[in-house]
């Protein structure tokens, strides 16, 4: 922008001169002329002999200077308003974008909350024999699904290493009442035994059992193992880790290890066979 007062002056001093006359000459000036402008105290002088010539073809580079210039500006100013104009339009389509999500999210909300409340209202109808056969039936969907992910898992350890034997003895009547809610894994007596996954195991003396662990998984699942000759790690551990070994303590008239699988918590046994059948080393013969 700082060639535009120099294109002004130049223009000014071509008008000036050409004026009819040479404003300010005398008969002494016989070399030169002067020019008076307003503004600057000093005169311009311009030589006669010099002529137009060079002012005007000077002018017209600098006229054609600054059009280049302003074309330039022009061109640059029409790319910054094209950007501009692109980013906004960005910035109005993820907005758009967002605003869907979020009203997306809300009536996916609202619908959980009105499914919630539906199921609700139908639990709230039901008597109590209604109400506890539902809740039977959901407990054992979830069970049957936690079974089905365990038998699937490529990172569940059978616990107990080596060949082994086991059948499915769940539901099987015990003393005093009881039913078998475990497999029994029988082996060799101290055959180590290890966590199927990672968590943390305390041990106890069961009455029944004798040496017993119990081991709080990382996902919420709850295992429990007894009949053990000795104990290992205590505390925090990982699938692998030594958690004892396999002994006949208690009321066991073998060397095994009873183990049981209360998916989601302690307080719901599940028939653990599955998962021995499927992760488990079986001895032939």
């Amino acid at each position: 922008m700082r060639r535009f007062p120099a294109l002004i002056g130049a223009l000014v001093t071509l008008l000036a001169l050409s004026l009819t006359g040479v404003v300010g000459a005398t008969e002494s000036d016989a070399g030169q002329s002067v020019l008076e402008l307003d503004g600057p105290v000093d005169s311009l002088v311009v030589a006669r002999s010099t002529g137009l010539a060079p002012l005007v073809a000077t002018a017209g580079r600098i006229g054609l200077v600054a059009d280049d210039a302003i074309a330039e500006a022009r061109s640059r100013l029409g790319f910054l308003t094209a950007m501009v104009a692109d980013l906004g339009s960005r910035t109005r389509a993820v907005s758009e974008a967002m605003d869907g999500a979020n009203r997306l999210f809300a009536e996916q909300l609202h619908g959980a909350a009105e499914v919630r409340s539906a199921y609700q209202a139908v639990v709230d109808s039901l008597d109590e024999a209604d109400r506890k056969r539902l809740e039977d039936a959901t407990r054992t969907r979830r069970n049957t699904s936690a079974v089905v992910r365990v038998v699937n898992s490529t990172d569940w350890l059978c616990p107990v290493i080596g060949e082994t034997r086991f059948t499915d003895t769940w539901g099987e009547a015990r003393s005093g009442g009881r039913t078998h809610e475990g497999v029994d894994i029988a082996a060799p007596s101290n055959t180590p035994i290890v966590a199927p996954v990672s968590g943390r195991v305390t041990y106890r003396w069961d009455s029944i059992g004798g040496r017993s662990f119990d081991l709080d998984a990382d996902n919420g699942d709850y295992y429990f193992g007894t009949h053990l000759r000795r104990f290992g790690i205590e505390g925090r551990v990982k699938a692998g880790d030594n958690i004892g070994f396999v002994g006949s303590d208690g009321n066991a008239d073998a060397n095994l290890l009873h183990l049981e699988y209360h998916p989601g918590g302690r307080d719901n046994p599940v028939n653990p066979y599955p998962l021995a059948s499927a992760h488990c080393k079986r001895a032939s013969g």
